[in-house]
């Protein structure tokens, strides 16, 4: 009998499929299940930055107000289960496995792709398990993506920045307009204010034509923004809203979950300031402490989240030298996010997951800026790049860059990321 991993590794297989960008085997699929995504209300959240945080955030919200929820996020850190987190908790394998059997048949008639049928499986998970709100995060834009046949109460779009430009656009503007394909007639959106002017234009108009109401979230927002010991907090409608997630960008994250709920109209900021307070992220600036030092992870993987991942690190350990251990994927704009790590960090550790987008370490060191004076090392594997990070002298060892690079560290260092 095949083996919950087996059964996954099977279901990757079906990446040779490619990227199929289109909603019309997703609907046929659906349609065929019944329609599982409809039996219970959901929030659509797409974006470039902050989708995991805002989704979690939005979850924890609802779970805290005693609704049953899940979670649909991608792609996992550890194990797979992690991509159908019911009622806070990753669902133990043999339930998706369950689901997989019976829908295997039509996943193979319809020649779903991996992402497709991961996708299918959480909107039939979610249904089997009662679950009274789910949260979706998109894969990959939104127009096209697999989770765009739901019909939320309401959605969201976070941060908006250059990514996967080679599929949805190089610019922007393409990229925004992408996001935005998940507007539905009639549904609210809340939005991460851009701070382009024609970005906002597109929205705007993009709702104007779906007779959909649009809510710009800022920071400024908040009556009242600040930091303790390393963590934030703002003041909103008088409540105050504690902010476990590191990092400043993390304010606009928790105003956009507090605003997405708002417009589906659960207003109740005490049980909300409650939910914010107990939300837990794995791998988003997640600290442990490993052989007397300071081991932090991160998924970011695009300058703007390296940017983010920077400035964090820089408030949380002033003047304390870090030595970083990351690989990059070879579609990723490396250069970019090495010019934002190499504001704070004193040692680079290259290395390379082991997945076919990788980049090679020889890429990767040409993408590192000349100013840089640190130490540069090549380490062929993740797992000897992590123990040779851990003999370094820096007592902080950041593992970042990719949720590839990040997932294979914690299983070599035997973590779990729930």
């Amino acid at each position: 009998m095949e083996s919950s991993s087996q059964i996954a590794q099977r279901l990757f297989s079906r990446t040779t499929h490619g990227i199929k960008l289109g909603l019309q085997r997703m609907q046929a699929a659906a349609e065929r299940l019944g329609n599982p995504q409809n039996e219970y209300k959901s929030i659509h959240v797409a974006g470039t930055n902050g989708k995991g945080s805002v989704c979690a955030y939005l979850e924890s919200c609802l779970r805290h107000r005693g609704c049953a929820t899940g979670l649909f996020t991608s792609p996992h850190i550890v194990d797979f289960e992690e991509r159908f987190i019911i009622g806070g908790r990753p669902v133990p394998p043999e339930k998706w496995v369950e689901v997989f059997h019976d829908a295997e048949p039509l996943i193979n008639e319809l020649g779903l792709t991996f992402f497709e049928a991961a996708t299918l499986i959480a909107f039939e998970l979610f249904k089997r398990e009662n679950v009274e709100w789910a949260v979706f995060e998109t894969g990959l834009g939104g127009r096209l993506d697999a989770t765009n046949i739901l019909m939320p109460e309401v959605s969201v779009i976070t941060k908006v920045a250059l990514d996967h430009t080679d599929l949805l656009g190089g610019d922007l503007a393409s990229i925004a307009r992408e996001k935005l394909g998940i507007v539905k007639n009639g549904v609210p959106l809340v939005m991460a204010e851009p701070a382009e002017p024609d970005i906002k234009k597109i929205a705007l108009d993009c709702c104007s034509h779906d007779g959909s109401k649009c809510r710009f979230v800022s920071r400024s927002m908040a009556q009242e923004t600040g930091d303790t010991e390393g963590l934030s907090w703002l003041l909103h409608h008088n409540q105050k809203f504690q902010v476990p997630l590191a990092g400043r960008y993390q304010v606009e994250n928790a105003l956009l979950a507090i605003k997405a709920l708002a417009a589906a109209g659960i207003t109740d900021d005490a049980s909300v300031a409650e939910g914010i307070r107990k939300t837990k992220l794995p791998g988003r600036f997640q600290k442990m402490t490993i052989k007397d030092k300071t081991v932090v992870f991160d998924v970011g993987h695009n300058p703007d989240a390296a940017k983010s991942f920077a400035e964090t690190l820089t408030a949380q350990f002033l003047d304390t030298a870090v030595c970083l251990v990351t690989g990059i994927m070879k579609d990723k704009n490396a250069a970019g996010m090495f010019e934002q790590y190499c504001k704070k960090v004193s040692r680079i550790i290259l290395t390379r997951p082991d997945v076919d987008r990788s980049a090679d370490t020889a890429q990767l060191r040409r993408a590192i800026p000349s100013w840089f004076t640190g130490e540069v090392a090549e380490v062929r594997n993740v797992n000897d790049a992590v123990n040779r990070a851990l003999d370094c002298r820096e007592k902080v060892v950041c593992i970042a860059g990719s949720f590839y690079t990040v997932g294979e560290a914690m299983k070599a260092l035997g973590l779990k990321p729930y």
